[in-house]
């Protein structure tokens, strides 16, 4: 257990310094004057980086081990959140949001083979969704720590203050943990994971989970604020608490993993966070706006723990943290990046509601993509 909530704390500083950069870019582009455009290419660049490193694990795992990788990760994402507070522009800007994503993506493919055979199978449903929580209460939390901290002081501060806590734990996590005997040394290899379909099925669901999550939840305070005419604070205290359903959900994905199955899970989050989505473009009033934001943040969080399980009993060991690796990156740089940047396009020749109501259409349609999955080991 000590072990797991090592693995959550080092998750939520990796998750969340990412997502506080959603909550901070109303501001990014008042001060720097951009556009919708280049604020979603801003994610366009974090995941290219997020992508270059899930990519780069395969090679560097290896060579230098689990740990050493984890660690090697976090000191590049220290690094960068201390040259995000030196931006000023927005070409500053997105290199930094590159070096977060390059220090951020090598997490998850070396703590899920550590996860994995640390635990009994039978219990990865329980532990993989216990993990994954992290990140659903990083996108929770965020935006309401950033609403209240901004009250009392500069968004510079905030970034500091991420990076320190990023810091301290990464080197409580190369004190307390020891270095696991690998079981596998196969270098990654993207051209045998191009010729598995499981691999193109997970990568494109992957896409259309991370398009509706991460994607549209960077987008989420532009469209509220500039389109919606909500002012800041209310807006990101709205956008937080819409969090809360999904975090419960996490915290239960384990067992209605256990009592329907992998893959209705995962037919269930897209359907509903698909027409949730649509049903948020077409909203007229607030209220239904807030219960399909609600609705759409509830439904996709739980997605990621039966897709890391849903890999997980798709592969073996060895070739675990490629296949993740790899599925992580096309559904990255696809999801992550290129949707929140056509949306910002889109925003800016039409409006928000057309990009968001056929992404929502898109997410429903993805779901054909399931029965093609083989036969997932319960």
């Amino acid at each position: 257990m000590k072990i797991l909530l090592l693995f959550w704390g080092l998750w939520f500083l990796n998750f969340s310094s990412r997502t506080i950069l959603s909550p901070l870019m109303p501001i990014f582009e008042r001060e720097m004057g951009f556009t919708y455009t280049l604020a979603g290419s801003v994610f366009l660049y974090l995941s290219v980086g997020y992508t270059c490193s899930l990519v780069a694990a395969g090679w560097i795992v290896p060579r230098i081990g689990f740990k050493k990788a984890i660690a090697l990760g976090f000191f590049v994402l220290i690094a960068a959140l201390a040259g995000l507070v030196l931006a000023k522009s927005y070409m500053y800007l997105v290199l930094a949001a590159f070096f977060v994503g390059l220090g951020g993506g090598i997490y998850l493919p070396c703590a899920l083979p550590l996860l994995t055979s640390a635990i009994p199978p039978e219990k990865w449903g329980k532990s993989i969704a216990f993990h994954e929580t992290a990140a659903s209460f990083s996108i929770l939390a965020t935006p309401l720590l950033v609403a209240a901290a901004l009250t009392v002081t500069e968004w510079p501060s905030l970034i500091l203050a991420l990076s320190a806590l990023c810091l301290v734990m990464i080197l409580a996590f190369i004190l307390l943990l020891p270095e696991p005997a690998q079981k596998g040394k196969e270098k990654f290899s993207f051209s045998r994971m191009l010729r598995r379909r499981d691999f193109w099925i997970m990568a494109a669901l992957w896409a259309f989970a991370a398009a509706g999550g991460l994607g549209l939840y960077n987008l989420i305070p532009l469209f509220l604020v500039s389109e919606k005419g909500l002012p800041l604070d209310t807006a990101n205290t709205v956008f937080g608490f819409s969090r809360v359903g999904g975090l419960v959900l996490i915290f239960l994905s384990g067992v209605l993993m256990d009592k329907f199955g992998v893959k209705k899970i995962l037919l269930a989050s897209l359907l509903v966070s698909g027409f949730a989505m649509a049903g948020l473009a077409v909203a007229e009033n607030f209220s239904f706006l807030v219960a399909m934001l609600v609705l759409q943040a509830t439904s996709i969080p739980v997605f990621f723990p039966a897709g890391l399980v849903a890999i997980s009993r798709l592969t073996e060991f060895s070739d675990r943290s490629a296949f993740t690796g790899a599925t992580l990156a096309v559904g990255v740089i696809f999801g992550a990046g290129l949707a929140p940047t056509l949306l910002g396009f889109i925003a800016d020749t039409r409006d928000f509601q057309t990009g968001i109501f056929s992404q929502g259409v898109l997410t429903v349609l993805s779901c054909l993509l399931l029965p093609l999955l083989r036969k997932i080991q319960q």
